[in-house]
């Protein structure tokens, strides 16, 4: 494989990333974006955006792992965009790169924590947007999972400080923002509406999402816990749903970072062998937020 750093975006905000190309295989028409969680590193936790780039480069698979603005090494956001739609716009910007190095012009993505959140919202507005993976991004737990939930984090308040500075913060309901500034941590009410608006356009593509959640970070789940009362909408059918209680959130132990490479990779892999190429007409269209159906079929 090859693997090159790359500096794109507006002049305003230069974003870096890495390129990671197959060498020795044929390349498939499709490349993946890789977004790490919060405020980390492109890198992601314990380097398994590296190593995820590396295994899809075995199968054909080309992808660019990305600081979005103001995290890592790119640069802060120059504009007033709020951080997600910020988020979603360093992406397209990653797409046209790619698109200009490669030639591929559809995309996975493959996003932990928040970095499936801009995904998803990602997919609900540009169409070259092909498949999409979201590690612990969205939940909504019914009455018994949040009750677990909040006992394990009691439980843990005694001998966990990061546990106590982040309840801290969620009481407070504020967060420092990307690039220094502060701004109102989102309601709950407006991640379900984020969440429903992606899934149906996705679902209305019949784009192929994969939900997959931790066990240490829901604790348990029971007939797709994690999904709520979303669970009974029609788009929750396009979600293929995945709980795995030996994955940890943060991917510390080789065992969960090999159950997460091996979801990842067979995820991204069925979706590519039943992708095809969309006309150039429907991408361009993408490209500009259109909901145009890009041919892609069920997986």
């Amino acid at each position: 494989m090859t693997e090159t750093p790359v500096r794109f975006g507006p002049e305003a905000t230069r974003l870096m990333g890495v390129l990671t190309t197959p060498d020795t295989v044929p390349s498939v028409p499709l490349a993946c974006l890789l977004v790490n969680q919060g405020a980390g590193h492109r890198i992601g936790p314990a380097r398994i955006n590296v190593k995820l780039a590396r295994r899809l480069a075995r199968h054909g698979i080309s992808s660019i792992r990305l600081d979005l603005a103001g995290l890592g090494d790119s640069d802060a956001p120059g504009g007033g965009l709020g951080y997600i739609e910020q988020g979603v716009a360093d992406l397209q910007g990653a797409m046209n790169l790619v698109e200009t190095m490669t030639g591929i012009r559809r995309f996975l993505h493959i996003g932990l924590c928040m970095g499936g959140v801009y995904g998803a919202v990602l997919g609900g507005q540009d169409a070259r947007l092909a498949g999409l993976l979201m590690f612990d991004s969205f939940a909504f737990p019914g009455r018994r999972a949040r009750l677990e939930l909040a006992l394990r984090r009691i439980l843990g308040l005694s001998f966990n400080a990061s546990l106590r500075e982040k309840i801290a913060n969620s009481l407070r309901g504020r967060f420092v923002a990307r690039g220094g500034q502060i701004a109102e941590a989102p309601a709950p009410d407006d991640f379900v509406q984020r969440f429903r608006t992606a899934m149906t356009a996705l679902a209305e593509r019949s784009v192929p999402v994969f939900m997959l959640s931790s066990g240490s970070l829901h604790v348990a789940d029971r007939r797709r816990d994690q999904l709520g009362a979303l669970a009974d909408e029609s788009f929750a059918q396009n979600i293929e749903y995945h709980f795995d209680a030996a994955l940890d959130h943060t991917l510390v132990t080789l065992e969960s970072q090999r159950a997460f490479l091996d979801l990842a990779c067979d995820w991204a892999q069925r979706v590519t062998q039943r992708a095809v190429a969309a006309p150039v007409s429907t991408l361009a269209a993408g490209r500009a937020g259109s909901r145009h159906v890009p041919a892609l079929a069920n997986c």
